[in-house]
């Protein structure tokens, strides 16, 4: 790959996140940013010069808002672990 990081800056990520790395995780990790890097590189030399962003193609026109009914609560709750008057109980960070 063109532009790979390198393992003092992915230490230095990783220092930034509060993140711990083995040595094969570093390996692994460099591919993939290295990877995300090329994607995020590829997208933004697109030519995107024909195309005006700032007007909406009439062809595709939004669907008119509607209301439609919804599940009721308990049918939601259901797949929920915990619950607790009507919300859902997730864990602290």
């Amino acid at each position: 790959m063109a532009d790979t990081i390198t393992h003092d800056e992915l230490k230095k990520i990783a220092a930034l996140a509060k993140l711990s790395l083995d040595g094969e995780d570093t390996q692994a990790l460099i591919a993939d940013i290295s990877g995300i890097i090329e994607f995020a590189k590829a997208v933004s030399a697109a030519d995107i010069g024909a195309f005006d962003l700032t007007k909406r193609d009439e062809e595709y026109p939004l669907r008119e808002d509607a209301l439609s009914p919804s599940l009721p609560a308990s049918v939601i709750l259901s797949n929920a672990p915990e619950t607790r008057d009507g919300f859902f109980i997730t864990r602290g960070l």
